[in-house]
This record gives structure tokens, C-alpha cells and sequence, in this order.
């Protein structure tokens, strides 16, 4: 009898336990680990170039590619990330090297946007506030986006504000995290040019 009520307190109490297990854990861990593939696809509206005004899965289009992948969270465009972006463009405009990236994709991530498609009203109020800040003569080789996280699911991006991944034929070859403290050109421009440097053996 004792051995029953005691089963039964567990089985009342468990959900509240497990609850505040969930809770308590951490936040999900990026899923991008140096030497593994990119999870799948992904959809964003695209903000400038040719394919702009739909959405596009980029990274298909680079299976045997060279690139940089960059995620910012938030609700607008950092005051930073302009001339940030531009200097990027014409580090790689400017670098012919072998195995040197030959692109990028700045993808934001607004979480006031729930759905992409569905959010359109705030979404092309972003986008707007967007191409005001990045000129688009001056990022042309720089593929810019706007996504919300359940189309990212499978990234689990974490809280991070600014998260970057060099890749090679869909691989990470490096990844580099920003937070609140050291989202800023400083900040950006020392892990860019951590990405920037060619692997050991290129």
C-alpha cells in the first residue's frame, strides 16, 4: 500500500518536476559543428540582387561554393553593420585566392516576425528599413534576407546576436558567435576576420 501512494505522489508530481526541468535547462546548442554539413535549406525573403522580392533557398545554389552565412537577430539594423557589410564586399570583391569565399548571406531574423509570408505587413516595414541602411550597389556580393525562426528550425539558432559560419561545399569549416557585449563594428570585423583566414593545408 505504502509502495502505491508513493507512485501515485510521483505520478501527480512528475509533470511539475519535468516542467521545471525544462526551465532550468539551457538553451538548445547551435547545431553548427566545424566539419559537419549545413542542416537543409532554408527560405528567406530576398532583399536585394536579382532574386529579390521572393523567397529563395541560397544556400542550394552553393553546393560547391566558398561562402560566409550570417544570422542577426533582432529588431532592426544594427548601427554598425552598414559600413560593416560594405568592407566585407570589397574584402571579397577584391580576393581571388583559392578557396577565399566568393560571397555571403546576411540573413535577419526579426522576432516580431512570426511567419515570413504570413507576417508581410511587418516584414516589408523591415525590409524597408533595411534597404534604407544597405546600399545595394555596395553589397552585391552579399545576398541580404529576412527569415523567422520556425523556418529555421532546424538551425536552433540560439540567443546570440549575431552568429557566423564560414562554409565549403555546404560544410562548416568555422563557426563565431557575437552577444550583446561584442555585437559591434569592433567585434564584428575581428571574427570576420577570423572566417577570413585560410584553413591550415588551403
Amino acid at each position: 500500500m505504502r509502495i502505491f501512494s508513493l507512485f501515485l505522489i510521483l505520478l501527480l508530481f512528475y509533470p511539475l518536476l519535468n516542467a521545471a526541468q525544462d526551465k532550468s535547462s539551457p538553451a538548445s546548442e547551435l547545431v553548427f559543428k566545424e566539419g559537419e554539413i549545413l542542416p537543409g535549406p532554408f527560405y528567406p525573403f530576398i532583399i536585394n540582387g536579382p532574386r529579390k522580392n521572393r523567397l529563395r533557398a541560397l544556400i542550394n545554389e552553393k553546393p560547391d561554393k566558398t561562402f560566409i552565412l550570417m544570422f542577426f537577430q533582432g529588431p532592426s539594423v544594427p548601427e554598425y553593420l552598414p559600413k560593416s557589410l560594405e568592407d566585407l564586399n570589397a574584402i571579397i570583391k577584391g580576393n581571388k585566392s583559392k578557396g577565399f569565399p566568393t560571397s555571403a548571406m546576411a540573413i535577419f531574423v526579426n522576432p516580431d516576425i512570426k511567419n515570413v509570408v504570413k507576417d508581410d505587413e511587418k516584414r516589408n516595414e523591415f525590409v524597408k528599413g533595411i534597404r534604407s541602411s544597405i546600399a545595394e550597389d555596395k553589397s552585391d556580393l552579399i545576398e541580404v534576407g529576412v527569415d523567422d525562426l520556425d523556418d529555421l528550425k532546424n538551425y536552433k539558432l540560439d540567443q546570440s546576436v549575431v552568429v557566423m559560419v564560414r562554409c565549403e561545399n555546404l560544410r562548416v569549416i568555422k563557426m563565431l558567435k557575437l552577444d550583446s557585449t561584442n555585437a559591434n563594428a569592433d567585434g564584428f570585423a575581428k571574427a570576420l576576420d577570423q572566417l577570413l583566414e585560410l584553413p591550415k593545408g588551403k
